[in-house]
This record gives structure tokens, C-alpha cells and sequence, in this order.
């Protein structure tokens, strides 16, 4: 279970995850790829992971391309927050030094707006 909305008026993308699972990647990749047509170069993301589960392995490895379309649309930071230290370690394989995570929305929102 999924949203995917773009914030014009901040030039944002948010993606609210509780979870993701191999019958939804195809779904999921579809909807972001759409939203992405939306965004202006500088644009930012952020993903709200609060009460999400991990990834499996073939889905961390299906969304992965996602964190390189996004540099390549003109994404310049991208903040997650998660309680979780292993969903951290997660993110971090899969989109590398792209995205920053913060265990409070509150922290990241800000670090995206400064």
C-alpha cells in the first residue's frame, strides 16, 4: 500500500510506503514514472516510511533504478524518515548518498526546505 502526490507549489514529490510487494512494483514504478513528468528541475522528495515494512530483496532491487531517473529529472535532495535503523541501512543500499533519512518528519521537511 502506496501514495504517490507531487506538491506543485514546493516542487515536491511525497511518497507515503507502509509497504511494497512484487505484484505492486510494476504499479508503483507506473505511478512515480507519472509523477515524475510533473516535476520541475531542483525538485525534492521525501518518503514517509513511518509505518512501513522492509522491502524484500527482489523489490529493494526493483525500485532501485528509481533513485537514478529521479537525479536524472533534476532531483536535489531526497529525505526519508523511518524508526527503523535496518529500514535505514535498507534505503541506503538501494539509493545511496542520494537520500538522507531522519527519524522525525518534522527533520526532514526541514532539511528539504533549507
Amino acid at each position: 500500500m502506496f501514495k504517490i502526490e507531487y506538491l506543485p507549489s514546493i516542487n515536491r514529490v511525497v511518497c507515503t510506503v507502509e509497504s511494497i510487494t512484487m505484484d505492486e512494483v510494476e504499479a508503483y514504478n507506473k505511478e512515480y514514472k507519472a509523477v515524475l513528468t510533473k516535476v520541475k528541475p531542483g525538485f525534492t522528495g521525501l518518503t514517509d516510511l513511518s509505518k512501513g515494512k522492509l522491502f524484500t530483496q527482489e523489490v529493494a532491487v526493483a525500485l532501485a533504478p528509481l533513485g537514478e531517473l529521479s537525479v536524472e529529472k533534476g532531483l536535489t535532495k531526497w529525505a526519508y524518515y523511518t524508526g527503523s535503523a535496518v529500514s535505514k541501512m535498507q534505503m541506503k543500499r538501494m539509493f545511496g548518498d542520494i537520500v538522507v533519512s531522519f527519524e522525525k518528519i518534522e527533520d526532514a521537511e526541514a532539511y528539504l526546505n533549507s
